[in-house]
């Protein structure tokens, strides 16, 4: 799935914005004033050569690189970037104007947050590794409001107009939609354990086809939770499928209406909990494959993250989507 260029992003949302003039700051007393100066005068010229991102801090950093028209975070496993949170990134970083100068020693940065333990660094680099850009940013002052910063290699602090403030977890900068299938959409659910349970959607409701002799009825509200499970599903994690266990605890086969057939394979991994894997062996023209996933909750919403179409990793899911899916049979004597 082709990720949306972030150059286009960031275009079309600057073209949205009123460029603001007569902005004023106060360098001396309140008053003396002074037209404002954009923190990067040359941004829409960078912009242009941006190829590498890098936030870093005294704990780690995060690298977001352009390749084949992707932006991939290369320091996770080159998973895609979440382009609507750096555009709105760097939406402020193109209108952050220096509101005044502040401090100028080494020894009092701690006060901004931007002495070595506490700042985040900035470092935008072209195609060919040039640094276009490398900016420290420190603490945002909501009172103010704004943001301290200052050139990384310059002892000279100021402050800007606008919230610079960010994570260097690659996490943070990760897409977390999976599923928002709405429970209309579903034909038959197939559950993989010690017995396999079949349930088929019958007068909107899936029923449990298969009982064996025996066995007590699944209750209402066991199969309901089954029926639900796709809605709205999200990620709070990823790894590798190559860092699976050999087998997984539970595997579960969904079709869906349209003919799309997804199976997830679920892993109960010590100390990581609960991780899923989602494999298409089918996906009708109708599924809608977005990057983002709409609040839709109406029973009939039909869409796909293309994150889950990733072949190569398992995802962090909440416990109850295993708990949910986990059904199993009773002897009636229990």
């Amino acid at each position: 799935m082709i990720i949306k260029n972030l150059k286009i992003l960031l275009l079309i949302s600057f073209g949205s914005l009123v460029l603001a003039s007569g902005m004023y700051f106060d360098e001396q007393s309140s008053e003396s004033e002074l037209p404002s100066e954009s923190l990067i005068p040359t941004f829409e010229s960078i912009l242009q050569e941006i190829a590498y991102i890098e936030f870093s801090n005294s704990q780690g950093k995060s690298v977001i690189e352009d390749i084949e028209g992707q932006w991939l975070i290369t320091t996770s496993y080159n998973f895609p970037a979440n382009t609507e949170l750096l555009s709105r990134f760097f939406i402020q970083l193109r209108e952050a104007k220096i509101l005044e100068a502040k401090t100028n020693r080494i020894d009092l940065l701690y006060k901004l947050g931007l002495d070595d333990e506490n700042k985040m660094r900035l470092i935008l680099k072209s195609s060919d590794g040039r640094v276009l850009y490398d900016l420290d940013i420190g603490t945002y002052n909501y009172n103010i409001p704004g943001s301290y910063i200052k050139n990384t290699q310059e002892s000279q602090s100021y402050l800007v107009n606008t919230n610079l403030t960010a994570d260097v977890s690659g996490f943070y900068w990760t897409p977390t939609d999976l599923l928002n299938i709405g429970k209309s959409q579903i034909q038959t659910v197939q559950i993989y354990n010690q017995n396999m349970i079949n349930l088929e959607e019958k007068d909107s409701s899936l029923r449990h086809s298969n009982l064996p002799l025996g066995f007590s009825k699944l209750s209402e509200d066991k199969i309901s939770e089954v029926h639900s499970a796709l809605t709205d599903l999200q990620h709070n994690g990823f790894i590798l499928r190559s860092n699976l266990p050999n087998s997984s605890d539970l595997k579960v086969r969904y079709t869906l209406k349209n003919g799309t057939v997804l199976f997830v394979e679920l892993y109960d991994i010590k100390d990581r909990g609960i991780h899923a894997t989602f494999d298409w062996n089918y996906i009708n023209d109708d599924v809608q494959i977005t990057k983002f996933i709409d609040p839709i909750l109406d029973g009939g919403q039909l869409q796909v993250s293309s994150v889950s179409l990733l072949s190569n990793f398992a995802y962090s899911v909440p416990q109850v989507f295993f708990d949910n899916n986990n059904l199993k049979l009773r002897a009636k004597s229990e």
